[in-house]
């Protein structure tokens, strides 16, 4: 009887480490999972670089202390990612949005927005995440919000404050175009 029982845990710890194994497999070549590890690996090294801080410290009582030295921005729980073959090499690649948090409880970053481009190549994923701050940084004025990613280009709104408008409301929205391939920004009509 012992026997059967030990063939019988043996098989099944067999079946166990086929499943898990097919299971990774699988999760490796899903292109939306590989998306999501690679921008997990970004948010790792910008805590380490000390771009951003961590959730635990993303809070007033630290930041405020005396002598801190991180980073008084964080990355939220909240992001909006679209995924769409953006390099056109018919492999799926990914935009993340998300705005900072702001550890302190101010509101100076209201209007900024970080954009991670997650790009595919031959051997796996890159990040990008200045390619669309290079195009909003040729704008005399005005900053742009990204909306979402669609075959090659990025989708949002340019904005602009009239000298009469409140830091809330900027009067001025454009909708707006940015192609992948030439970096040129268009106005929507």
């Amino acid at each position: 009887m012992s026997k059967i029982v030990s063939r019988y845990s043996f098989l099944l710890i067999l079946i166990g480490i086929l499943f898990a194994s097919c299971e990774l497999h699988a999760q490796a070549g899903n292109p939306y999972i590989r998306i999501i590890n690679t921008f997990e690996k970004w948010k790792l090294d910008q805590f380490r670089k000390g771009n951003y801080a961590t959730e635990k410290n993303c809070n007033r009582d630290t930041v405020l202390k005396d002598g801190y030295k991180g980073s008084e921005m964080g990355i939220p729980s909240d992001i909006n990612i679209s995924f769409t073959d953006i390099n056109n090499d018919n492999v799926i690649d990914g935009l993340i949005l998300f705005y900072p948090d702001q550890c302190d409880g101010g509101n100076a970053l209201m209007n900024a927005q970080i954009r991670v481009l997650v790009l595919s190549t031959k051997s796996g994923y890159i990040i990008d995440d200045t390619l669309i701050d290079k195009v909003e940084g040729r704008l005399k004025k005005g900053w742009l919000n990204i909306e979402r990613a669609e075959y090659g280009t990025f989708c949002g709104n340019y904005f602009e404050y009239k000298e009469s408008d409140g830091r809330c409301c900027p009067s001025i929205k454009r909708p707006i175009i940015i192609d992948f391939k030439t970096k040129k920004l268009t106005f929507e009509e």
